[in-house]
């Protein structure tokens, strides 16, 4: 298969797919894309042996509250390319370079999506529907081209990916600007969440929450479990409030 065909439906495999990952749709899962990958330039085998080790490597992670994870989903692409010639040692290799590297893309995209959101709210706040629509759909092009672009031109330059991937880390400043906006985007998100809640008459319960993160280094599972815990005794409080009534 031509390169620039087989960079080109890559590219729009993985740009296409993280949009309609948006909706909840997973298709684009490290395992998919990298036999897809491995079927596309014949190596199916490949394809199965990468996209199942970064699968493994991407299980536990999630985006809590906006926070960026790296991309093993992308990292199994080139991973699938360079096992092809190189064996499967160097090609999982290059996918986690390549995955940390894709994390940065994803703060670059999330960030540019606010652009659209903003003009979203402000046709919203003119009453302008179909205003509203256009930029809320035309906020889904910062995530494309988040995945489009480095897979499309990662692939035209699978001889130098080494190369490549040295040059971008050689601009630190544009590196650590990018993971100072990632450090604020989970913050960012978990103050939406609390925005949703009552703080004036729960905030006994974020108090507790905190500090059982805090000091006493509490996990998620047992912060969830201790929530839930104490939502029953509160819930059924009120309850037994209102039978006695």
């Amino acid at each position: 298969m031509p390169t620039v065909l087989l960079a080109l439906l890559l590219g729009l495999w993985n740009g296409i797919g993280i949009i309609i990952g948006l909706s909840g749709i997973s298709i684009t899962t490290p395992l998919t894309t990298g036999v897809i990958t491995g079927m596309l330039i014949g190596n199916t085998a490949m394809g199965f042996q990468i996209g199942a080790t970064c699968l493994l490597f991407d299980i536990g992670f999630f985006t809590y509250g906006g926070a960026t994870t790296p991309n093993f989903t992308v990292g199994a692409v080139f991973g699938v390319i360079i096992g092809q010639t190189s064996g499967y040692e160097a090609g999982i290799a290059m996918a986690t370079l390549l995955s940390l590297l894709m994390s940065q893309m994803d703060i670059l995209g999330r960030a540019t999506t606010t652009v659209f959101q903003h003009a979203a709210d402000k046709a919203l706040a003119n009453n302008s529907i179909a205003k509203f629509e256009m930029w809320t759909l035309l906020g889904t092009l910062p995530w494309f081209l988040s995945r489009f672009i480095p897979v499309f031109v990662g692939v035209l330059m699978k001889d130098n990916l080494q190369a490549l991937s040295d040059f971008a880390n050689q601009f630190v400043w544009i590196s650590n600007g990018l993971k100072i906006v990632g450090k604020a985007l989970p913050a960012v998100g978990f103050a939406l969440l609390l925005s949703y809640m009552d703080l004036k008459k729960y905030w006994p319960f974020m108090i507790i929450g905190y500090v059982m993160y805090a000091y006493m280094s509490v996990g998620t599972i047992g912060l969830a479990i201790a929530g839930c815990a104490a939502a029953a005794l509160y819930v059924g409080k009120l309850g037994v409030k209102k039978e006695a009534k």
